[in-house]
């Protein structure tokens, strides 16, 4: 019961800050990518099922908050977080480096898949030069970000055993 009200928190706290905090000017606006951090540090700690299910609600919350039809992000999640648990038994997934690199491996391909289909489907007008620039924003912001995200997550859920 608690792992599940330290999950609902977790997730809460990072829509939340994730919707509020500013991407800064200079990474043309990205913004910090800390649900889809939660994301991968249950990818690659936990079990596959409540992997699922963080993966959808998260990218379901991001969707809700932002201007990308319902969806999109939950089936690239879930997608990204089944790919990275396959490979949670050849990583050491406390590390800081495996956080930056599925953090920012991840939130590139994320980003480029979703520019795609969103400029395919007419929904976004955005020059090729900047849409670079934002995805490989991105793709830094993940690598800095999801190693503090999973820092915190790892010592929530200690405190909670």
């Amino acid at each position: 019961m608690l792992f599940w009200m330290l999950l609902r928190l977790s997730m809460l706290t990072a829509t939340l800050t994730q919707a509020l905090l500013p991407g800064p000017s200079f990474l043309a606006g990205a913004r910090f990518p800390l649900l889809l951090g939660i994301v991968l540090y249950y990818a690659l700690n936990h079990k596959p099922w409540i992997v699922i299910i963080v993966a959808f609600t998260a990218g379901m919350l991001q969707d809700g908050l932002s201007m990308v039809p319902l969806g999109y992000s939950a089936l690239l999640f879930c997608v990204a977080a089944l790919i990275a648990g396959r490979y949670r038994q050849l990583v050491l997934s406390e590390a800081a480096v495996t956080a930056s690199f599925f953090g920012g491996v991840t939130k590139l391909v994320v980003s480029l898949i979703l520019y795609a289909l969103l400029s395919h489907n007419g929904d976004i007008v955005c020059p090729g030069g900047t849409a670079a620039i934002r995805i490989v924003s991105s793709g830094l912001l993940g690598a800095v970000t999801v190693p503090a995200v999973f820092l915190i997550m790892t010592r929530l859920h200690r405190e909670l055993d």
